[in-house]
């Protein structure tokens, strides 16, 4: 689906600063510092011997995959999840042995060819966003934002997996804006989460936002302007897309936007295009979360918090000095380490987490962003929307 007017996105912020708005709805401090790429849990699993990933990495290649009698954890589960990265690991790695580089995940993408030798005189911003955002979803975004780049959510260094060494991260001078798009998943095999089976809506995000990233930088790079198409490498992404008007902060600490719930990746592109900003929006969110404590009741490892948002973080591998429900990094990817596949059980049970195609889950929504969010938390608990679905019957 791509980006659709069947919902009002939510209540624009009305012209305010994105950075501002940020520093006042998670009362960001004049200590916060940038993140160092390094700390990143999947980074610190590199080098920190108190984070041990056993055969976590290594279950990616189908030769080391060690098939459990769990349902969704069989060969045929094993060999679609690592089907879905094919190509993001391949693409991604291609320049592992030679630079040390992990493009989308330490690293952005450097595979564009060369543009127009002079860019192309642009009419107006407007229609140049326009045109842009258009382009966005015909490559797989479900929803665009454009921000300002905030360079506090750029990290400070950028790390080399292969060398284990940290170098200071800035990006090429003259680029001004992020292009933050949303990719939406499979909601269906979010049903069945957590089984190596549904680590494949995590693949195939990835995927489409490979391709997403990389032919929208390609399409600004071809109209003579510069670009860099990114994942999850070189920035935040939650924080940029907030700042885009893309959707809010929820308290399993992923993005939870207005079509698509927390259902979704991520990816951008740096350009310096000429573009107009989008203003963040507020749809009740916090609100609903503040009553809702589905995703940390059933969260295996308790790695989700249960109380009001904190400024201080469980551990390193998060941000410090902001105020804001933080996971437990540490205590997640042990959990995905015994079972050597992503979990997201809290994208599973997460009241947002509907299929938007449906007019019942549109009215849901519609609730749970007003005063009868309490009547929507119970509708959604009889219901059951959040119980798994079998592996087995996903197969059919």
């Amino acid at each position: 689906m791509s980006q659709t007017k069947w919902y009002k996105r939510g209540n624009k912020t009305n012209d305010v600063d994105q950075a501002d708005y940020l520093n006042k709805e998670f009362q960001i401090t004049e200590k916060f510092e940038r993140f160092d790429q390094k700390n990143d849990i999947f980074n610190r699993a590199m080098w920190d011997e108190t984070i041990n990933p056993k055969k976590f990495f290594t279950s990616y290649d189908i030769a080391n995959f060690a098939p459990k009698k769990s349902k969704g954890f069989d060969h045929w589960d094993f060999a679609f999840r690592n089907a879905s990265w094919h190509l993001t690991d391949v693409v991604g790695e291609y320049k592992y042995e030679s630079e040390g580089k992990v493009e989308g995940f330490t690293d952005y993408y450097s595979v564009q060819t060369a543009g127009s030798p002079s860019p192309l005189a642009l009419e107006s911003t407007t229609e140049t966003t326009r045109r842009i955002k258009l382009a966005a979803g015909m490559f797989g975004s479900g929803m665009t934002g454009v921000c300002e780049i905030d360079n506090r959510w750029i990290y400070s260094h950028n790390y080399s997996r292969k060398t284990q060494q940290s170098t200071p991260l800035d990006l090429p001078k003259g680029m001004k804006y992020a292009i933050v798009m949303i990719i939406p998943q499979d909601h269906g095999l979010s049903k069945t989460y957590p089984a190596a089976l549904s680590g494949a809506s995590t693949g195939l995000g990835y995927g489409t936002g490979l391709h997403c990233a990389n032919t929208l930088a390609q399409f600004i790079t071809n109209l003579g302007f510069n670009a860099i198409a990114s994942l999850n490498d070189t920035g935040l992404n939650i924080p940029l897309a907030i700042q885009a008007g893309l959707g809010e902060y929820g308290r399993h600490g992923l993005l939870i936007t207005p079509i698509y719930g927390p259902n979704v990746r991520i990816a951008k592109v740096f350009t310096d295009i000429p573009l107009e900003i989008d203003q963040p929006i507020n749809f009740g969110v916090k609100e609903f979360c503040n009553i809702c404590q589905k995703c940390a009741d059933n969260c295996p490892p308790r790695a989700i918090p249960k109380g009001e948002p904190q400024d201080t973080p469980p551990n390193f591998s998060s941000l410090s000095n902001i105020k804001k429900w933080t996971v437990d990094a540490k205590r997640c990817f042990k959990f995905w380490v015994g079972m050597n596949t992503d979990c997201a059980i809290c994208i599973r049970v997460c009241p947002y987490n509907k299929d938007y195609t449906k007019w019942w889950n549109r009215v849901g929504i519609r609730l749970a962003n007003g005063p009868l969010r309490k009547l929507m938390l119970k509708l959604d608990e009889i219901g059951k929307f959040g119980e798994r679905v079998l592996p087995g019957k996903w197969w059919g």
